[in-house]
């Protein structure tokens, strides 16, 4: 399920609407900040709220997910913040889903500051980490609620950084990578490592056991597992969804997780509240 625009309506809102007409309520609609809520945002920390899609309404917020795309981790916002490239990645298409457990998301943008995009060197940076932080910071200043980064593929390159860059990042409350890109060039696989040896903050570690992504093999991930250090992590493994890509690594792959989205975001869900069902 994409994000688009869209117009978003409930039941406030229209009492609301009702009451301004009409003028006969006696008070004010319960205020919608108690309930989850998507905005993006850019390096520059402006943080924007376009409009987004629900199948069926959000729940309460009670945490925020900082979400890192794959790929070169260009969002291209427009001016009204709304997503114009990489809407079919995993994490992107599904922040309905995590409004619908309760988790306010922020989907992060690496432009204006890497026009070209994120490489994996970037990603692993101190300048990427300063760049994680003020998500972060923003994140815990408009919610202040608990905050997790979440990353897919390339994205949980970030990941990594945000859970195991020193000094620890400020407000980050655990970590998720999801079908992680492990194999790294030589140059880059050193820092990966050590970074992930110091994840010590909440971990989850997801993956399809039917993912053909050279980059992101499901040995590589369950390998990942083992090195982080965290006392308060777990691993999910998926299998199955319908795959229509013909790249391994492309969104609408099992790298992707393809037609089992809702399962995956649960899962996920369930781990950041701590719980084991709905």
């Amino acid at each position: 399920m994409p994000v688009r625009p869209a117009n978003l309506f409930n039941q406030s809102s229209l009492i609301f609407a009702a009451c301004v007409a009409f003028a006969f309520c006696s008070e004010a609609p319960a205020a919608r900040a108690a309930d989850a809520e998507a905005v993006t945002i850019d390096t520059t920390l402006i943080v924007k709220t376009p409009p987004v899609r629900l199948d069926k309404p959000a729940h309460a917020g009670r945490a925020s997910v900082v979400l890192m795309t794959g790929g070169d981790g260009l969002l291209s916002l427009d001016a009204t913040g709304t997503i114009t490239a990489s809407t079919g990645n995993f994490l992107i298409r599904s922040a309905d889903l995590f409004l619908r457990h309760g988790l306010n998301v922020m989907m992060a943008d690496a432009a204006p500051a890497h026009p070209t995009g994120l490489n994996v060197a970037t990603r692993l940076s101190a300048t990427h980490a300063a760049e994680l932080q003020g998500f972060i910071t923003a994140a815990v200043s408009r919610w202040n609620k608990p905050v997790w980064v979440v990353g897919t593929s390339n994205g949980s390159i970030s990941t990594v950084t945000a859970g195991g860059f020193l000094p620890p990042l400020a407000g980050l409350s655990g970590v998720v990578l999801t079908s992680p890109v492990t194999n790294l060039a030589p140059v880059n696989q050193p820092t990966f490592n050590l970074y992930a040896s110091r994840i010590v903050v909440p971990a989850l570690v997801v993956w399809h056991q039917d993912d053909h992504c050279s980059f992101s093999p499901p040995d590589g991930s369950a390998a990942l597992f083992v090195v982080i250090p965290s006392a308060n992590k777990a691993a999910r493994t998926f299998e199955r969804g319908h795959s229509v890509a013909t790249d391994p690594c492309g969104a609408f792959s099992e790298h992707g997780y393809a037609g089992i989205e809702d399962k995956v975001v649960k899962e996920i869900a369930e781990f950041i509240r701590g719980e084991d069902a709905d």
